[in-house]
């Protein structure tokens, strides 16, 4: 009887601290998400990188184009075709689409994985280009492109929902009519009730700023912004932004959408 007594406690107050750690946990980000301008986000987001080596090392960066990614790129995308390629990281798409016959340019936030990316395309003899861009923002490339691809996860950090949708008209006005676009990004099942509150504890104290309330279901702060789209959500963005919705894979805790810039 009283092992079953100490292990009814022991769960019990385990259950009282899940919820009081997540109340913290949602008070802190919600807080800090709604009081901080969005231009201390790009710098939070452009440090938390820090060297970058998760995503410039050359296991990484020979590794190929994700599952999704050959999929859709295989299906979609016209061979030999001229790719754009934002939020590029330390460019493992761009040497996997040089390899595959592409030309390719790319941006990137972070200065260490630009860095690193031009320095491997550079011993790999690779024509392709990486280029520096500030946070949340679409570099204007010369030309047109005739497909785009938005590095995994890049979109998600990017906040509030308005600068996300401007950083995609941004990009599209440099696409070709018709043109495929693949965006790859972290998703939630439309019946989660996690990731509610910390948007709401945001637009509480952003009405408290006098500032409007932007953020939505989906939207937190671990770190840097992050959004967890619906299926839903991302495609409206995507519509919103001008593009037609094409094609959508789930994986996980993840997601990619395939749409089309307007003909």
């Amino acid at each position: 009887m009283l092992n079953v007594f100490i292990a009814s406690l022991f769960l019990a107050c385990h259950r009282v601290f899940r919820v009081i750690h997540g109340g913290m946990q949602v008070l802190f980000e919600g807080f800090w998400m709604g009081l901080l301008p969005e231009s201390v986000y790009d710098v939070i987001s452009e440090k938390s990188y820090g060297d970058g080596r998760q995503y410039s090392n050359d296991d990484y960066l020979d590794s190929g184009f994700h599952f999704w990614e050959d999929l859709a790129i295989r299906t979609y995308f016209t061979p030999g075709s001229r790719v754009l390629v934002g939020a590029a990281g330390g460019g493992r798409e761009i040497i996997a689409l040089a390899r595959n016959g592409y030309q390719v340019a790319g941006f990137e936030c972070s200065r260490a994985m630009v860095g690193a990316g031009k320095l491997a395309l550079a011993q790999r003899n690779l024509a392709a280009t990486l280029d520096w861009a500030p946070p949340s923002a679409a570099r204007q490339m010369d030309g047109h492109f005739d497909a785009l691809i938005v590095g995994w996860n890049g979109y998600c950090y990017i906040s509030p929902r308005a600068r996300r949708i401007s950083f995609m008209k941004d990009l599209r006005v440099q696409l070709r009519p018709g043109s495929p676009v693949l965006v790859s990004t972290a998703l939630r099942a439309p019946s989660s009730r996690s990731l509610l509150w910390t948007p709401r504890v945001a637009n509480a104290v952003r009405i408290c700023t006098l500032r409007p309330p932007v953020f939505e279901a989906g939207d937190s702060f671990s770190l840097r912004p992050k959004m967890h789209f619906t299926r839903r959500q991302l495609k409206q963005e995507m519509e919103e932004a001008g593009f037609s919705f094409v094609n959508f894979y789930s994986w996980g805790g993840y997601g990619a959408i395939v749409a089309r810039s307007p003909d």
